[in-house]
């Protein structure tokens, strides 16, 4: 089933109250995670971690991607050099520097470098 099936399914089943026994939540410990590794190329340095927080400075090189995912907790970007394109639900957003974007917990999204020059992005992970 592709992933774009999966997820309507699982908003079907939430919208209509149903349990779908254990398999949603073990599909949903599959495809979602806490603190998202990154993808192949990209160098985090972590900043801080403790039960509230996460904060890590990112570097995309050109062509890079994190792969579409969504995490548990909510997460703030902040651009700081190059340009991210963020694609979400919403749609496809090209950032600069000094762009912010909020995104809320368990929305997929696809952090990538599509330029010419390394991306810098700080990501804040709001730990529930």
């Amino acid at each position: 089933m592709s992933d774009r099936r999966l997820d309507h399914v699982i908003r079907l089943a939430a919208r209509r109250g149903l349990v779908v026994g254990l398999i949603v939540p073990l599909v949903l410990a599959a495809r979602l995670t806490g603190a998202q590794a990154p993808g192949a190329g990209i160098e985090e340095q972590l900043i801080l971690e403790n039960d509230t927080v996460r904060v890590a400075l990112l570097l995309f090189p050109p062509g890079s991607a994190s792969g579409e995912h969504a995490g548990l907790d909510p997460e703030l970007g902040i651009v700081l050099e190059g340009e991210l394109t963020l694609l979400t639900p919403a749609g496809r957003e090209v950032l600069g520097p000094g762009a912010v974007r909020w995104l809320p917990a368990l929305v997929t999204h696809d952090a990538r470098n599509e330029g010419s020059v390394p991306l810098k992005l700080w990501v804040v992970l709001v730990k529930k």
